[in-house]
């Protein structure tokens, strides 16, 4: 039994210093001082760790005690790899002569003299010690602390044990200087690393590398970084690196002749911080931003296209040197270039002349577009009565629109804001009637949001009053007028043939 603890007790050695469990032959037990823990395990459990034999028994053949360990850490309050460890393997029932609580003396002896003077008695001059041939004193363990009990010590000494490294070490060996292996090391499970690895020499693995699943080089040449999977690929990519955000200092190349490249020989697509000669194609589904965009090709306006969206030069000398974009199926200037006052082919189109400036295709005539709109200000003078210009406009200001009128009353034509010049109320049509007479209201349209009210103006035509009062005015009936002349008593005023009056019509807008 002592045997089978001093072998536990130097494989188990750093977890027993340590406080951590042990592990042998699959068998774990947890740190701790009871019964099946580290520091006290069971007859069973150094059987199960093949300390022990299968069939050796748990209680002794002198009587039926059973065998028991404790292991301590001395010095008392130590840490780690100060402390040794040291223990007992005892019989939990004295040895006793038979009928009596006395020691029995013989047996006992037997004992000293085959294990040696590593066993400690408890006494009859001093139960409550187990006292060893040497001097050694350990607390009897068994409650009641009868003489007879015996034990046997083991253990070692951290001063001489420290100094070596055991198999299950879970501590750092601290050597001082290099590790040398003078031939090949060849590990045959996995290997953990916790620091930096630096390797001198080439590095070549028939396996994959996996850096904390974010960065992850496979056998088939494929790569994932930035935590991404390297078979993430888009169907009909055989190989390929996967990553959020690829930043080169030089170039990015990808050629159908990546060896022999010289910028001018084979198809390529060239990233580049410089240089002349480089061409790229980009596709994406966002955008595509530079200082410059330069297309190489020229194509007519007008002319077949297959590529939607694409920009090109014209080639067409009106309008040379101007992109043209696939529009449906057809090459379409995005600008003309034209003079003012030229002809123009289409009504309507749109172009700019050689300083930038808006031009409008009218009545077959290039027209600048500050001619149809002009910028102007309000009170200002203007020069052709009836045109429709707008103020100047302010950043975050908008713009309003101006009407050049004459001056009734003499003097140049000037901008008037055309809120200014106009009403609420919308002129629909006049009828002439008279006392009784029923008008329909107008249907007056108006937007959502748009409140709008038809309204009745009357003016008199011919009228008289035999009490001097005159009353001109409509009923409302819902979807018509009642037109009322009276005097001033109410009766219908009169005139020859009868009175009369015009009405105008209105809708009102407010």
């Amino acid at each position: 039994m002592k045997d089978a603890a001093n072998n536990y007790t130097m494989e188990a050695y750093p977890q027993l210093q340590l406080d951590q469990p042990v592990t042998v032959n699959g068998v774990t037990l947890t740190p701790g001082a009871a019964s099946g823990q580290t520091l006290s395990p069971t007859v069973a459990n150094l059987i199960a760790m093949n300390y022990l034999p299968a069939g050796t028994r748990d209680t002794s053949q002198l009587n039926s005690g059973v065998y028991r360990l404790r292991i301590e850490k001395q010095p008392a309050g130590c840490v780690g790899t100060a402390c040794n460890i040291t223990g007992v393997v005892y019989v939990d029932q004295p040895i006793r002569q038979p009928g009596t609580t006395n020691i029995a003396g013989i047996q006992v002896g037997s004992i000293i003299e085959k294990v040696g003077g590593d066993v400690v008695v408890a006494f009859s001059t001093t139960p409550g010690n187990m006292v060893g041939i040497n001097g050694v004193t350990i607390t009897n363990p068994v409650s009641g602390s009868p003489e007879g009990v015996v034990g046997a010590r083991f253990g070692f000494g951290a001063s001489g044990f420290g100094r070596f490294l055991v198999l299950n070490d879970p501590r750092n060996p601290n050597f001082q200087g290099d590790l040398t292996v003078a031939q090949n090391l060849t590990i045959g499970g996995s290997s953990t690393f916790t620091g930096p690895v630096t390797v001198n020499n080439t590095l070549t693995t028939t396996g994959d590398v996996n850096v904390n699943n974010c960065v992850k080089l496979q056998a088939d040449g494929r790569g994932g970084f930035s935590c991404l999977d390297p078979n993430d690929l888009p169907p009909g990519y055989t190989g390929g690196v996967r990553a959020v955000d690829l930043v080169s200092s030089g170039n990015v190349l990808a050629s159908d002749a990546p060896a022999g490249f010289t910028g001018n020989n084979g198809k390529f697509a060239l990233l580049s911080s410089g240089g002349a000669g480089v061409e790229a194609m980009v596709k994406t589904s966002g955008q595509v931003a530079g200082d410059r965009l330069i297309p190489t090709g020229a194509y007519a306006p007008g002319s077949a296209c297959t590529d939607a969206g694409a920009l090109a030069r014209s080639s067409a000398t009106a309008t040379g040197g101007v992109l043209v974009v696939c529009s449906g199926t057809v090459w379409t200037p995005l600008s003309t270039v034209a003079a003012a006052g030229g002809a123009c082919p289409l009504e309507g189109q749109g172009a700019v002349d050689g300083q930038g400036r808006q031009l409008y295709c009218f009545n077959g005539i290039w027209n600048y577009m500050t001619d149809f709109l002009p910028p102007a200000t309000v009170g200002g003078a203007c020069n052709v009565p009836g045109a429709i210009g707008y103020t100047i406009v302010s950043v975050g200001g908008g713009s309003s629109a101006l009407v050049c009128r004459a001056n009734p009353s003499g003097g140049v034509a000037r901008w008037f804001r055309i809120q200014d010049i106009t009403t609420s109320l919308v002129f629909v049509t006049a009828y002439e009637v008279t006392h009784g007479s029923v008008v329909t209201k107008p249907a007056c349209t108006f937007a959502p949001g748009q409140a709008v009210t038809p309204i009745a103006q009357l003016i008199p035509k011919v009228e008289s009053s035999n009490d001097s009062g005159f009353n001109r005015f409509v009923v409302d009936s819902g979807a018509s007028w009642t037109v009322q002349l009276t005097n001033g008593a109410g009766a219908a005023l009169s005139a020859s043939p009868s009175a009369s009056a015009i009405m105008q019509v209105f809708c009102y807008y407010p």
